[in-house]
């Protein structure tokens, strides 16, 4: 039996100094943290759907599924991406997901609506 996996999105950004691009002192710790991804994710059972960075903010956001919020959290510490960033990780929902139902709950209240 295979548990289900939610969706997360994780919004991570850091301070236009300590950029990688920009900062040599900080290229072999992003490095570091890319080559660990993997195996973090592996270790919980996490997958990433995609990663996009946000130009020029300084910000990128993961798709990521998983378990729990917890197991999100966990491969962004163990892979040290917190160690430069600062984030959120929100759970999500997909938009169809969300609405699904909406239709037949508004069919079924306006039919049980009785005129004043």
């Amino acid at each position: 039996m295979t548990d289900k996996l939610n969706l997360y999105i994780a919004e991570l950004w850091h301070q236009a100094g300590v950029s990688p691009l920009g900062n040599g002192a900080y290229r072999p710790v992003a490095r570091e943290s890319r080559a660990l991804l993997p195996k973090m994710m592996a270790e919980y059972g996490v997958k990433c759907l995609g990663i996009y960075r946000l130009d020029p903010t300084h910000r990128a956001i993961f798709l990521f599924e998983a378990r729990s919020v917890e197991d999100v959290r966990d491969v962004l510490a163990k892979s040290r991406f917190m160690h430069w960033f600062d984030g959120q990780i929100f759970p999500a929902t997909r938009l169809g997901d969300a609405h699904k139902g909406s239709s037949e709950v508004r069919a079924a209240v306006t039919s049980s609506a009785r005129p004043v």
